[in-house]
């Protein structure tokens, strides 16, 4: 069996080999994130997710911008934006369960 190997050197590779686009939907994610209306900043379990995660949320959060730009800003290689999109998910997840009684 053979494998291969893809580069990507596209628009918004960077030195890090991490896109723009990869900040752009871990961006978008954390906005969904914030805004369900069972979203408690306390009960976030990933420490590095906390770190990246704003103080203020619900519906008229408008920060996405200044989310990306922060994301960008801190030049997260490609293994740290996975472990975050994966905690974002997996947040959105546990708060779409029905909680225990």
């Amino acid at each position: 069996m053979n494998r291969s190997t893809v580069t990507w050197t596209g628009k918004g590779a960077g030195a890090s080999g991490v896109g723009s686009s990869s900040v752009e939907m871990l961006a978008a994610q954390i906005g969904r994130l914030l805004r369900h209306p069972a979203y408690r900043r306390g009960t976030i379990v990933s420490p590095l997710l906390l770190r990246y995660l704003p103080t203020d949320a619900g519906y008229a959060w408008n920060g996405e911008a200044a989310l990306r730009a922060r994301l960008k800003a801190a030049g997260l290689d490609a293994a740290k934006l996975d472990h975050l999109m994966r905690n974002v998910q997996d947040e959105v997840l546990r708060l779409r369960r029905p909680t225990d009684a």
